[in-house]
């Protein structure tokens, strides 16, 4: 039984061994070479350079086929009105222009972008690992950034591939290497909205990117694409934007009616009625108008000139009366309702509450704790395609280097409160061991395993 499973671990390990060789094969080979190929792996170690063998169960390639239609979309638009690309700039307008879009993308980026770390896996050599710590702090303030940017390395890349994820609904990039091949040089983020997708034999999918009018292949190993919540038949991902334009739409309809009718109606104003002067007996009828137009405009002149402190002083013939909604809350409780409703509708639809946008009403301290558990899980979930990337940017780096390591990344999701009724319940979960263990109802062994599975 033993013998089956270590050569079930071999095995899986030859086959991320290959991935790894393949991989690096033809990233070098395309950009520098078989030289530089030679020169990159000839540190390698064996297991690198040992084929896999294939499970002769399986076939070689699907029976399936995917879709070719892959811009017609559920709207029913034909190909030529409606592209990806038009979709994402409406998505970035709405980012930069609607407050409450902005703000649910700078909480998911942020909530996505912990304090992370890595671990190197396959010796327990300190020099060796010394080595490739150093070789990864170089490439984390080398990979990324411009010349002009003091803040760049990984943290700001994240930065970056979280902002494009959530708001085009996909990240992009591609990793080039020095021109010596012996370590990663830049990444380059590639804007999504340029990106093309055809389908090779009706299997795979390939990466193209739309170049002053033409589609250019992409390196399908030197490129990195992930799609958000892609479809069986398309890969291009969806944005959390993708189910509220209609809403924001009604809800920016709803802004601009409420400024019109309070600006109208909604303030105090005064509304100033003045009794034309008694006409004199002898007066002629172009001398009373004179009169009366002047005394007019006497009064209105007097009505501008009041200063908020002052008080009107006029005869008994003016008479100022209020004009404006009939209650403090006639015209404003309605408009608040609606406005409130498309705002939890708006919230909904980027999977966030209000109370986590800064739209406070008054949720109860258990929600709020249960909701934030629930934003842990989806947080965790949208930082497996980083962990990947970051993992494959790293073992690509230690390949070149011709370190034998492998590297996993981790991120620091700890919660930072609630921290006293996490210890109670530890406390409380080890001394139910102890007991058992006292008590003769587990071993020690088995009590050491209870602690470490969490369980």
């Amino acid at each position: 039984m033993n013998g089956k499973k270590d050569r079930e671990r071999v095995f899986e390990k030859s086959k991320f061994n290959m991935r790894i060789f393949y991989n690096l094969k033809n990233l070098l080979t395309k950009t520098r070479g078989k030289e530089a190929f030679k020169k990159g792996t000839k540190n390698l170690p064996h297991s690198f350079l040992v084929k896999g063998s294939q499970l002769s169960k399986y076939p070689t390639s699907p029976v399936s086929r995917q879709k070719e239609d892959l811009y017609f979309n559920q709207m029913s638009f034909p190909a030529e009105s409606w592209d990806q690309s038009i979709r994402i700039k409406l998505y970035r307008f709405l980012r930069d222009n609607i407050p409450v879009l902005n703000s649910a993308v700078w909480v998911w980026t942020r909530f996505c972008t912990p304090p992370g770390h890595y671990e190197f896996k396959g010796s327990d050599d300190q020099s060796l690992l010394d080595k490739a710590k150093k070789v990864m702090d170089d490439m984390e303030q080398r990979i990324f950034g411009s010349s002009f940017q003091k803040f760049a390395g990984i943290e700001s890349m994240l930065f970056q591939f979280f902002s494009s994820l959530l708001t085009d609904g996909a990240v992009c990039g591609e990793v080039t290497v020095s021109p010596n091949g012996e370590r990663l040089d830049k990444f380059f983020f590639i804007d999504p909205a340029t990106i093309r997708f055809k389908l090779k034999n009706g299997i795979e999918w390939e990466l193209y990117q739309e170049q002053n009018g033409k589609l250019v292949k992409l390196n399908p190993f030197s490129t990195f694409y992930y799609g958000l919540d892609v479809d069986p038949s398309d890969p291009r991902g969806k944005s959390i934007f993708s189910s509220v334009p209609f809403v924001v739409r009604i809800e920016q309809r709803l802004l601009e009616d409420m400024h019109k009718t309070m600006h109208n109606a909604g303030y105090h104003r005064l509304h100033v009625k003045i009794k034309p002067p008694e006409r004199f007996s002898f007066e002629s009828d172009q001398a009373y108008l004179e009169r009366a137009n002047r005394y007019f405009e006497d009064t209105v002149e007097m009505m501008k000139k009041i200063a908020p402190e002052d008080n009107p002083v006029t005869w008994n013939d003016v008479e100022i009366t209020y004009v404006g909604p009939s209650g403090h809350y006639s015209s404003s409780s309605s408009w608040y309702i609606n406005h409130k409703t498309l705002i939890e509708d708006i919230c909904a639809g980027v999977h966030l509450d209000p109370f986590m946008l800064g739209y406070s009403y008054g949720p109860a301290y258990n929600w709020a704790q249960i909701k934030y558990e629930l934003m842990l899980r989806f947080v965790v979930s949208i930082q497996s395609p980083a962990g990947r990337f970051l993992e494959w940017l790293r073992n690509l780096e230690l390949a070149l280097k011709g370190i034998p390591l492998r590297c996993t990344q981790h991120f620091d999701n700890k919660k930072i409160f609630n921290l006293l009724e996490k210890y109670q319940a530890e406390k409380i979960r080890l001394e139910n061991v102890l007991k058992k263990v006292e008590s003769g109802f587990i071993t020690q062994e088995q009590g050491k395993r209870e602690l470490e599975s969490g369980q």
